[in-house]
């Protein structure tokens, strides 16, 4: 018998008494059946590994396992859940107006070193990633110091700095040619 009459056979016997298996589980149906096809997929993948003669309480088993595991995630998910704290959602903040001139201040108050990543990824557009090669360092080094920069900005602004990680967006108008320059930048 090849390996696909094997499993018909198999799925003949084994569908019906797992699914009874997983309501006496407590599981809704949506939950059984996707128990009784993680089994089946269990047993299609190892089908050489289940016993000819009796296959039922090796199926039970691959079940047993699958459910346990399923358990220990929703636990895990329950539990990380209860310990997040449960806020109210803070509506975004409104894009501040700047002129030109205020962030040319709070810019040359800045290092050096600062005040390129914040160009390059705000008025220049380069992803922090994109910066990284620009500068020399890792993306992930480069997501430090802008980070860092901003907060420095902000504060030399006189903007609360946490604002920063809700994507605070700066509309700076340059007044010599009415052209807004939009620095929000992706994280």
């Amino acid at each position: 018998m090849d390996a696909e009459a094997r499993f018909r056979a198999l799925f003949e016997v084994a569908y019906p008494a797992l699914g009874r298996y997983a309501h006496h589980r407590g599981l809704n149906t949506s939950d059984a059946s996707d128990l009784v096809a993680a089994a089946l997929e269990v047993a299609w993948r190892r089908l050489d590994d289940i016993p000819a003669g009796d296959p039922l309480p090796w199926l039970y088993a691959v079940a047993h396992n699958l459910w346990r595991n399923q358990v220990r995630s929703s636990s895990r998910r329950e539990a990380l859940i209860a310990r997040v704290p449960v806020g109210q959602p803070q509506p975004a903040p409104e894009p501040a107006m700047l002129d030109a001139a205020a962030l040319r201040r709070a810019l040359a108050l800045l290092d050096e070193a600062d005040q390129e990543i914040l160009r390059l990824v705000a008025w220049d557009g380069l992803t922090p990633s994109q910066a990284a090669v620009v500068l020399g360092c890792k993306p992930s080094a480069a997501r430090a110091r802008l980070h860092r920069a901003r907060n420095r900005l902000a504060l030399h602004l006189g903007m609360d700095p946490r604002l920063q990680r809700q994507s605070l967006v700066v509309h700076i108008w340059d007044v010599g040619n009415d052209h807004g320059i939009n620095t929000e930048v992706p994280e």
